[in-house]
């Protein structure tokens, strides 16, 4: 028989003449009217966990249509209704689900000291007859005040994040599902046809690859921002990556009229970094180069090794405006027009924040512009 777990925090409360006189520290204080006007929840607690002040928009996402007096001397759980909070006498923190409680653990170790405590926290409660689940991110730091230590404590509602996020990860697994699909029937096409339509159904194939490679491209973007990106480290050599990237480039619609080529004297050796991310990295360097290129032109690649690094570049003879040049690797930002702008950003949040390197360019009238990563050997 498994032994129950020994609640987080005591049951014991502040005697209710002392809790109203805290609060009336706070709700006489200039701070409350500010507070009132903020967009995220915010509430104070004191040593027993009982709240002495909330704000507007706390008692909003707690659904309390109430002054804040309504709420002073419940615990944060009971405020927010949540279903935890009355599985035991005791009441909020002394059950056993409050264990696996995020805003419980956090409001724990500010109890504890720690200067400012930041972490998530999804709880349920009954909405009329409506089972529902709440999601916040939450920051609780120690406040002392008159002479006593108090908690506050900051609640953003992470619901439509939370959606998005979900919505995201279904859209992606299914239109994968949907691409391997069409890929599966053009391939047992080609087995069973022959002559002239092969040709067809090549190109019917290449069109589903760049499609899967759109879509994941964007599934990795996504999960690059939300910090939720796991590098996987893979054994390449650079000559090889970059000639492959070059060869598939020069079937681009942007390099039509114009020439692709790799320097003679590109270094030719093994480095270890996430082939997805830096494959990326080196398509949108070339498209944008391309781009860049009048018909007729040349973008030239190359690929060099200095002190434990590789240094992937690609010049192009165009000219970065001198108004763009600062903000060219900020979101959103292009000089190609609307709707563009995630390439160079793109390459910057891949290589900077998740491969330990580093992405530049350069651009003058006489040498063109040259964009390049640098990136650690990592053998």
């Amino acid at each position: 028989m498994n032994a129950r777990l020994v609640p987080l925090f005591s049951a014991e409360r502040s005697p209710r003449e002392t809790v109203l006189r805290q609060a009336r520290l706070f709700a006489e204080s200039p701070a409350a009217g500010v507070l009132d006007r903020l967009p995220m929840g915010v509430a104070v607690f004191n040593g027993t966990r009982q709240i002495v002040y909330s704000n507007v928009k706390f008692r909003d996402l707690a659904g309390r249509d109430c002054p804040t007096e309504t709420l002073v001397g419940q615990r944060l759980g009971e405020a927010l209704a949540c279903l935890g909070a009355d599985l035991e006498i005791g009441g909020c923190g002394t059950s056993e689900l409050c264990h696996s409680c995020g805003l419980a653990r956090s409001m724990g170790e500010s109890l504890r000291g720690r200067a400012v405590v930041g972490g998530e926290c999804s709880l349920a409660r009954q909405a009329g007859k409506r089972l529902e689940t709440l999601d916040f991110n939450i920051w609780i730091w120690g406040l002392p005040h008159d002479g006593e230590i108090f908690h506050a404590t900051i609640l953003t509602d992470a619901r439509p994040e939370k959606r998005l996020a979900l919505m995201e990860r279904i859209f992606y697994h299914d239109i994968l599902n949907m691409v391997s699909g069409m890929q599966g029937i053009c391939e047992l096409m080609r087995e069973e046809e022959e002559g002239a339509r092969n040709a067809e159904l090549d190109l019917l194939l290449f069109a589903a690859e760049r499609i899967t490679d759109i879509i994941l491209s964007q599934r990795d973007f996504s999960l690059a921002e939300r910090g939720d990106y796991e590098v996987a480290t893979n054994k390449m050599g650079t000559l090889s990556l970059l000639t492959d990237i070059t060869a598939l480039m020069r079937r681009d619609p942007a390099a039509r009229g114009k020439t692709l080529a790799v320097v003679p004297d590109s270094a030719d050796a093994f480095f270890a970094s996430d082939r997805k991310l830096v494959t990326r990295i080196l398509v949108n360097m070339q498209k944008n180069a391309l781009e860049a290129t009048p018909p007729g032109g040349e973008v030239t690649a190359g690929c060099h090794l200095e002190d434990g690094f590789v240094r992937f570049w690609v010049r192009n003879p165009g000219v970065v405006p001198e108004e763009a040049r600062p903000q060219i690797f900020r979101r959103a930002f292009s000089t190609k027009g609307a709707g563009r702008g995630l390439g160079t950003y793109g390459m910057k949040l891949f290589a900077e924040n998740y491969l330990g390197g580093e992405v530049g360019f350069s651009s003058d009238a006489d040498a063109g512009t040259t964009f390049f990563v640098r990136l650690p050997c990592g053998i």
